[in-house]
């Protein structure tokens, strides 16, 4: 099974993981809080695990995600435009992750 470490200690990213793992329809990913994450990583990234051991972080790491949930298959297409995907994925990724609000 893949695994997705998320930051277990913020609203934003618990919501976000709450809707994830409702809609994911194939039980695809197990979800777990980031404390097995080397720190500076967990607390700037979504990080996954594939379930042959690939790390995929950020951006990447949501496009993985997305690939594997039908409600989002409609805009693979555009997650894959070569360098504009991964450069500007990777630019909103950071800047939602500096913005986000972590309280519990």
């Amino acid at each position: 099974m893949n695994k997705v470490f998320y930051d277990s200690n913020c609203s934003f990213c618990i919501k976000i993981k709450s809707i994830l793992s409702k809609l994911d329809t194939f039980k695809s990913f197990k979800w777990l809080p980031n404390k097995n994450i080397e720190k500076n990583i967990a607390d700037n990234s979504i990080v996954l695990i594939t379930k042959s051991k690939k790390k995929y972080l950020e951006f990447d790491a949501c496009r993985y995600i997305m690939m594997r949930i039908p409600l989002f298959w409609i805009i693979i297409p555009f997650l894959f435009i070569p360098y504009i995907s991964s450069f500007l994925g990777n630019i909103i990724y950071r800047k939602i992750s500096k913005r986000r609000y972590c309280k519990v």
